[in-house]
C-alpha cells in the first residue's frame, strides 16, 4: 500500500470528533496483541495464536485502511458504516496495494487538521508521514 494519499480536512475532523465522542473504542489487531502481552517482534513460534483481550479501550483515533479503496475511519465502537473519508482517487470496492493494512493514527496527531486543509499521508513499508496542505 505504499504511496501518497490525500484526505479532505473537514471529513478528517468529523471522524476525529466521532472517535472522541465514542463511549467505546476498538483496537486494531496490533493494538490488541500488544495489550495482551504479545511481542510483535518476537519469535512467532512462541505465540499460540490465542489472545485473551476484549479489543476495546483504545485511545481516540483513526484507522487508515485499504480493504475497500484507501480510507480513514474512526475507531468508535458504534459508528455508521458509511462514516469514512476516502483518499482522493482511491474509492473502490476492492483492496488497494496487496495485503490489507490497518494503521492506527492517534487523534492528538490530527488536532492541527482544519476544515479546508488537505491531510497528506505518505506511506512506505517502514514509515507513515503526515503533512498538511492549507489553502491559499
Amino acid at each position: 500500500m505504499e504511496g501518497t494519499y490525500e484526505f479532505d480536512g473537514a471529513e478528517v475532523r468529523a471522524l476525529v470528533e466521532e472517535s472522541r465522542a465514542a463511549k467505546e473504542r476498538v483496537m486494531t489487531e496490533a493494538q490488541r496483541l500488544i495489550a495482551a502481552g504479545v511481542d510483535l517482534g518476537g519469535d512467532p513460534a512462541e505465540w499460540d495464536g490465542e489472545v485473551d483481550h476484549p479489543g476495546t479501550g483504545a485511545p481516540a483515533g483513526l484507522w487508515l485502511m485499504n480493504d475497500r479503496g484507501v480510507y480513514l475511519r474512526s475507531n468508535a465502537g458504534k459508528r455508521a458504516a458509511d462514516s469514512v473519508a476516502y483518499a482522493a482517487g482511491y474509492r473502490s470496492e476492492g483492496a488497494v496495494g496487496g495485503e490489507p493494512v490497518c494503521e492506527f493514527i492517534d487523534a492528538a496527531q490530527l488536532d492541527p487538521v482544519r476544515e479546508g486543509d488537505t491531510l497528506v499521508i505518505a506511506l512506505t513499508e517502514q514509515k507513515v508521514r503526515m503533512s498538511l496542505r492549507r489553502p491559499g
